[in-house]
């Protein structure tokens, strides 16, 4: 049986609404300040509650009513026309004395039915968006996981570890994270989508030492001056491999423009010092992009603090001084501020993420067979 409502304290109104009442319907009433006036798949909402309890709190019962799937017709039985007044309150329908059953019944079935239909629709929404949702997240996961398997094809060749990976990624996220109120990172920082993508990308940032040779790369003893050249043509190799991966792209998307935008700043220019001493290019100050400024502090203390074949792990208090004495020379002075700030920090991060990226010693030709064999 279909409930109807009407919300009002019109005697005469109710009365007539009960006689026009159709079967299998039913009719309950309430006052407008009642708990129980929002009830019913159908409230008949009585015009004289504007006058009694004014616009913007009709106009407010009526909101809610819809917010709980609830169709609201006014109705009144004096002699005034109320449609516009049904209107501005923003009911579905409007139904004047006399009442007719079939009138009444026809707008119940109409707007039940719209009402169900809204509700439906509403449902589908909700799991499109779950769906939506759901696949981002997937998408995400799978993107993380290329993008640390590029980072851990770098690191093969290289002497540095694939812990190397993930502490440059959370000491360039926690640098991020504090500069991004300052005046003059603001503008590019003050957003989580950035900083997130600054996150994954940090990690691709020697991603062009594939292209350097092994001689070269794993050399325990100091490079020369010819092989040096050849070291520091790796952040244009990592800038064309991005800048070709964004070419084969057919329709990307914005966060991908974004992702390309800020790995090739990352990757071509971390290497670039605040007094243009630097390289491939030689910049210097604000012509070095914001996120490569960050990354250079961030892989530098790295390199001093990680132990390499070639060189025994110096201690964090080492690292800040030689980071604090490039202030303004060597990297921009408003990051390094920011990184004495973070000093604690930074030491910890290098503790807790020490081991958790897989070591190339621990993969022999026995395990590696395993695990190809277990992901079958």
């Amino acid at each position: 049986m279909t409930r109807l409502h009407y919300v009002g304290n019109q005697l005469s109104t109710f009365t007539e609404l009960q006689s026009a009442t159709p079967d299998n319907y039913s009719i309950g009433n309430s006052d407008f300040l009642s708990n129980t006036s929002l009830q019913g798949e159908l409230i008949l909402f009585d015009a004289a509650c504007v006058d009694q309890f004014g616009l913007q709190n009709c106009k407010h019962f009526v909101q809610l009513a819809k917010s709980a799937g609830i169709p609201v017709i006014m109705v009144w039985s004096d002699s005034a026309d109320h449609q516009l007044l049904a209107i501005d309150c923003g009911c579905a329908d409007y139904l004047c004395s006399p009442f007719h059953r079939s009138i009444l019944l026809s707008k119940a079935k109409i707007h039940r039915q719209l009402a169900s239909t809204d509700h439906l629709f509403t449902e589908q929404q909700q799991l499109l968006e779950n769906a939506r949702s759901s696949y981002r997240e997937e998408l995400l996961s799978v993107q993380e996981a290329i993008i640390l398997s590029m980072s851990a094809l770098a690191r093969i060749k290289d002497h540095s570890t694939g812990d190397h990976i993930l502490r440059t990624q959370y000491y360039v996220k926690a640098l991020a994270e504090r500069l991004r109120y300052h005046p003059d990172f603001a503008e590019e920082l003050d957003d989580d989508q950035v900083i997130d993508l600054l996150y994954k990308t940090a990690s691709l940032h020697d991603i062009g030492k594939v292209a350097i040779p092994d001689k070269i790369l794993q050399k325990p003893d100091k490079l020369s001056a010819a092989e040096y050249e050849i070291m520091k043509q790796h952040p244009r190799y990592g800038f064309q491999a991005l800048c070709t991966a964004e070419s084969l792209l057919r329709k990307p998307t914005e966060t991908a423009t974004n992702f390309f935008r800020i790995g090739r700043q990352v990757t071509l220019s971390h290497h670039e010092h605040w007094d243009g001493s630097g390289y491939p290019e030689g910049l210097c100050g604000n012509q070095i992009p914001i996120v490569a400024r960050i990354m250079a502090v961030a892989d530098v203390y790295d390199a001093i603090v990680s132990r390499r074949p070639y060189k025994n792990a110096h201690p964090h208090s080492l690292a800040v001084n030689q980071i604090v004495a490039g202030k303004g020379t060597l990297f921009d002075p408003v990051v390094v501020d920011a990184f004495t700030e973070l000093a604690d920090t930074f030491e910890k991060i290098s503790v807790l993420m020490d081991g958790q990226f897989p070591h190339l010693s621990d993969l022999t030709l026995q395990n590696i067979e395993d695990l190809i064999t277990q992901s079958r």
